[in-house]
């Protein structure tokens, strides 16, 4: 008799979970509802693909695996099937076997619009690379985002895509191996009617890669500066520009930095640029933010050259950042000579800018008397590339003194670490406290950290 009782109560309690089940809020969740939950479930997700160049076999896959509803919508939201990330050069590389390819074949199938993020490597077999490069370029036309390392044995299959890529909207390529870079120019991005976002890293040498200049409304490019001296003429509709000055390349003479033409580029809002002697050669009236690499070379002259730049073109400078090794006087002489600028970053990735960094940062401390340099500072942001680090507890007290003080601005402050050491605890606390104070302040360590800091020099953020 108590088996039979048993018995029953197991059949009534699975009677009970289907019922449950059936009446979960989950079920009446409208599908578009559902959809945009979805679309968030995955964001970290696709962060995490792009940090570390590995095609997520887990998200989105898992969501079509719960029930036949979330399988529906799943399948019915093309958005979530768009991303695929593979990184031959990572260390995840030994995971992208030829089994991979159903499954790669499978997303495809389910996207609408692709963004393809395609490293190859040249000191591993080039069969496998060669054949999902291919199986990727059947499906050119529906690419919205290509960011792209070249190896030599894929030259063929990049010019193979000429006037076939006419969604193609944002363009990242760079070349894996001095041996990639083959022949003068790679001339299959010309026709891409949409493209409007062109990044193009020439490590090795200067390599032409002509596209549809006049449409583009970022570039970003290491070269000399007449070839940059051209993108701007014929680029009107420019709104952002990263500009690495590339002074090796066997290209035309190098200009000087008394260039007395000037460049006239209505739209620019956001700029960064590898050698600030070339801002007197720009004018820039709706620059919103700049950043310059200001190495010990180019100390003692950034404030002669942005005083040039601002007072010739009356720009509504918003935001400065400042990378390597930032001039603790010159510093604090931009701020008090130009209070529209409201946020400051600074960045450093070599050691030996450590201590100036940690000078700069003890210049804005408030004194005892209330005093303060850049009081109109509204956003404070640091970040140690590489295996650099800053004085913590210097940073914590320059924040609390800007923070509690009346005549300070602040309300926004980060502190992005690379692979440095991370603060000691009790400075971790002293940040989470302002952070429970009322501050704006975020703290990352990471990949995470190094994506979000390259975003303050203007480097594009999905690559």
């Amino acid at each position: 008799m108590l088996g039979q009782l048993e018995q029953g109560r197991v059949l009534l309690s699975r009677y009970r979970m289907r019922n449950t089940a059936l009446l979960s809020p989950l079920r009446r969740i409208p599908p578009e509802l559902l959809d945009e939950i979805f679309w968030w479930t995955i964001e970290s997700s696709r962060r995490s693909a792009l940090n570390y160049g590995k095609f997520d076999m887990i998200i989105p896959w898992v969501l079509t695996w719960v029930s036949s509803r979330w399988r529906a919508v799943a399948l019915a939201s093309p958005s979530l099937w768009s991303l695929v990330v593979l990184d031959y050069s990572s260390k995840t590389q030994n995971t992208l076997s030829p089994s991979l390819f159903p499954f790669v074949e499978a997303q495809i199938q389910r996207a609408q619009k692709l963004s393809i993020h395609f490293f190859g490597c040249h000191e591993i077999d080039s069969g496998p690379q060669i054949q999902m490069f291919e199986l990727l370029s059947r499906h050119a036309s529906r690419w919205v985002e290509l960011s792209v390392g070249i190896t030599a044995g894929m030259i063929a299959l990049i010019a193979a895509l000429r006037d076939r890529l006419m969604s193609l909207r944002r363009l990242w390529m760079q070349w894996e191996g001095p041996e990639s870079q083959i022949g003068e120019s790679i001339d299959c991005f010309r026709g891409a009617s949409s493209l409007v976002d062109v990044s193009v890293f020439n490590e090795y040498r200067f390599m032409l890669t002509p596209h549809p200049t006049h449409q583009l409304t970022r570039y970003q490019l290491d070269a000399t500066w007449e070839t940059h001296k051209a993108i701007l003429k014929l680029a009107p509709n420019l709104i952002e520009a990263r500009i690495e000055i590339n002074t090796t390349f066997d290209q035309p003479e190098f200009p000087s930095a008394a260039d007395s033409e000037e460049i006239l580029r209505l739209s620019l809002r956001r700029l960064y640029l590898s050698d600030s002697d070339f801002l007197g050669s720009l004018r820039l009236p709706l620059l919103e933010g700049l950043a310059l690499w200001v190495g010990n070379n180019n100390n003692p002259t950034v404030l002669r050259h942005l005083e040039s730049i601002l007072g010739r073109s009356a720009c509504p400078l918003r935001s400065l950042c400042l990378r390597e090794s930032p001039n603790t006087r010159a510093t604090t002489e931009i701020l008090r000579r130009f209070p529209l600028i409201t946020e400051l970053a600074i960045m450093i990735d070599d050691p030996e800018a450590q201590e100036q960094v940690n000078v700069l940062m003890a210049a804005l401390i408030v004194s005892e008397m209330g005093l303060a340099v850049a009081p109109q500072l509204r956003c404070l942001r640091f970040g140690c590339e590489d295996e650099t680090s800053i004085d913590y507890e210097t940073y914590l007290q320059m924040l609390q003194s800007r923070w509690k003080s009346e005549e300070c601005a602040l309300i926004t402050a980060a502190l992005l670490i690379d692979l440095g050491p991370r603060p000691k605890r009790a400075t971790r606390r002293g940040l989470h406290a302002l952070r429970l104070e009322g501050l704006d302040f975020v703290l990352a360590k990471g990949p995470n950290g190094r994506n979000d800091m390259h975003v303050w020099a203007y480097a594009p953020t999905w690559n």
